[in-house]
């Protein structure tokens, strides 16, 4: 039985176009990219660890899960809203623990200069709170609120203007110990 020229080339060639697919794939998935700057779901490396927003989001007081996240907080002036970005951070290169940075060193910026410090979370468990962490282990810590919660990150809070929110892009900047500043671009 003879065999056309064209299945020959096909089986020659197949293989070699799954393998350049496979390449390819694994090409856009490095999870070591070490970047300060990023969108939100994207990580910064910062100080030998990676912070990842898993998500940021206006926090609704009526809504029943964001009713635990703002947890004896006051009710929101008219025009202000609360505003939280739920971050993750992992030791994946350190071999030694390292204390994650603080919420005292992290910030939202407006495109319109317009600047927001974090404010105290006083809901039991839902906190970003940095605490050290090993190689291989992350942050929320394991079998809290915040890390088994629907999220997986802890909640940095922000009392925040809804008009500042329409100046975009609007970014969390992070400032490490080292005086390198990261940022993530928020999805407002």
């Amino acid at each position: 039985m003879k065999r056309s020229p064209k299945i020959s080339r096909l089986r020659v060639v197949a293989p070699i176009a799954l393998i350049a697919v496979f390449a390819l794939s694994l090409g856009g998935c490095n999870k070591n990219v070490q970047t300060l700057e990023a969108k939100e779901g994207g990580r910064i490396y910062l100080d030998k660890l990676f912070y990842q927003v898993q998500i940021s989001r206006m926090l609704n007081p009526k809504d029943v899960e964001d009713s635990y996240y703002l947890t004896g907080q006051p009710q929101p002036a008219k025009g202000v809203t609360y505003f939280g970005v739920f971050m993750r951070v992992d030791n994946e290169t350190n071999e030694y623990r390292i204390l994650p940075v603080g919420t005292n060193n992290m910030k939202i910026v407006t495109a319109g200069g317009d600047v927001f410090k974090p404010i105290p979370v006083r809901a039991p468990g839902y906190a970003y709170a940095p605490a050290p962490i090993g190689k291989g282990a992350h942050l929320p810590i394991p079998n809290t609120p915040a890390a088994v919660g629907p999220i997986g990150g802890g909640l940095i809070l922000f009392r925040v203007p809804l008009e500042s929110l329409n100046s975009r892009p609007v970014r969390l900047l992070v400032k490490g110990p080292d005086g390198k500043t990261g940022q993530v671009t928020l999805d407002v």
